[in-house]
């Protein structure tokens, strides 16, 4: 879908009218990896679509050192490919918006690899930043954390982002929760 077919299924048309479009909001985006090009995949995007920067963008690697991109590493590819559709449909449907992203240095996969760098990065963000909204673009399915054990030491950022009042905007995955 273009920003605009979005943005009217969503009727942000009539918010934005109002002047309600993210101004002094910040979106922290967490992806694997990130995107080498994002800052000029997300100025080609404003250019072809008319939208202003947003006010800021920036870009954080809290939770250890990005691997250098490998072109033939398709998690790699992958993940940069989903970094800038994150980023930029965040900054289409709020672009008065503050863009954050977190990049972490392992791939989320099914199962737990991933996830505490995802929570260490979130931590670290929420610390340090004045997140409104964190936008999750990963998940894991319901069979991949057999207890409550597993997820335990994973719910510190939710909490902290329930405590600081942010919303926090998780996928169900390409197939659901329940991966069927």
């Amino acid at each position: 879908f273009s920003p605009a077919q979005l943005r009217a299924a969503y009727r942000l048309p009539a918010l934005y009218a109002k002047g309600v479009t993210g101004k002094g909001v910040t979106i922290l985006i967490v992806d694997s990896f990130g995107s080498p090009t994002i800052r000029a995949d997300l100025a080609t995007f404003d250019r072809q679509f008319g939208y202003p920067a947003p006010p800021k963008f920036t870009i954080i690697a809290p939770a250890g050192n990005i691997p250098q991109f490998d072109p033939n590493n398709p998690a790699m590819t992958t993940w940069a490919g989903e970094t800038t559709l994150d980023v930029e449909y965040a900054h289409a449907l709020a672009p008065g918006a503050n863009i954050l992203l977190a990049e972490t240095p392992v791939a989320e996969t099914e199962g737990v690899t991933g996830f505490p760098q995802i929570v260490k990065a979130e931590e670290y963000a929420l610390a340090r930043y004045k997140v409104g909204v964190i936008s999750q673009s990963f998940s894991a399915t319901e069979e991949t954390f057999t207890g409550y054990a597993q997820l335990a030491p994973l719910r510190a950022a939710y909490q902290e982002a329930e405590r600081s009042h942010v919303t926090v905007l998780a996928a169900s995955g390409d197939s659901g929760a329940t991966d069927h």
